[in-house]
């Protein structure tokens, strides 16, 4: 495994020089011939336009899918942690623009060695199978909960998301994006989704130790706040609670 440092500054660095095999042992990480490379807290890794060259494996680290419209207005289409593959568009030039959350790390798989390998390892063409569908799987929920959901709904379906990915136990979740990022990607205000999460948190459905910090305390009644139908009454959880 080859560790790529881009640029040479010290924090970067050191961050790159702590991946250890751990990180890719832990994902399972089938795809030896990768170069890891080390980010930056908002450090882009592909910008919108850039040809479509390789594909991206997050090792370590939360990284989003950005795109900012002409009238300067900005989209979050996904976010992407450990194990996610991201810059999967089948056209020559990349449509969004990656960027990292927080330090992290992103293996960088070259397309054309990609497609050659997946036609004699079955083992690769599977991790790169699943990758993809998993992908797909979050942005069909994406673009559901955006579409249909209120904003308790989108917000509790957010949390209820990190959740489920997190590796910590016991309902914790850190935020490694603001509130801006979270607004952006759910389609709300950074006002509604300050709101939302007091609103949420007056409900006893979570805690709010810190800004980046949320305990979830009824993990039941969240997931069914996330899976609602929109015209659902707000009061059948404030009773609940």
């Amino acid at each position: 495994m080859t560790i790529a440092i881009q640029p040479c500054d010290p924090s970067v660095r050191q961050a790159a020089e702590s991946i250890a095999a751990g990180d890719l042992a832990t994902l399972k990480f089938p795809y030896a011939d990768a170069v890891v490379v080390a980010y930056a807290p908002g450090q882009e890794v592909v910008g919108e336009g850039d040809p479509t060259e390789n594909f991206f494996v997050v090792v370590r680290g939360v990284f989003r899918a950005v795109k900012v419209t002409r009238d300067g207005r900005r989209q979050i289409f996904a976010f992407y942690m450990p194990g996610d593959m991201c810059g999967l568009e089948p056209e020559e030039t990349h449509g969004l623009t990656i960027e990292a959350v927080n330090a992290g790390a992103m293996a960088t798989l070259a397309r054309q060695a990609c497609r050659a390998r997946m036609s004699r390892d079955p083992q690769y063409n599977a991790a790169i199978f699943d990758n993809v569908t998993r992908a797909l799987t979050y942005a069909v929920d994406h673009m559901t909960m955006v579409g249909r959901s209120s904003a308790e709904e989108r917000l509790a379906w957010f949390l209820a998301m990190l959740a489920q990915r997190s590796p910590r136990r016991g309902g914790s979740i850190e935020l490694a994006m603001q509130r801006q990022d979270i607004a952006d990607y759910l389609g709300l205000t950074i006002e509604t989704v300050s709101r939302t999460f007091t609103h949420l948190k007056a409900q006893g459905l979570i805690a709010l130790p810190t800004t980046r910090r949320v305990d979830i305390l009824r993990p039941d009644l969240l997931t069914r706040l996330a899976s609602a139908d929109r015209d659902s009454p707000i009061r059948d959880y404030r009773a609940v609670c």
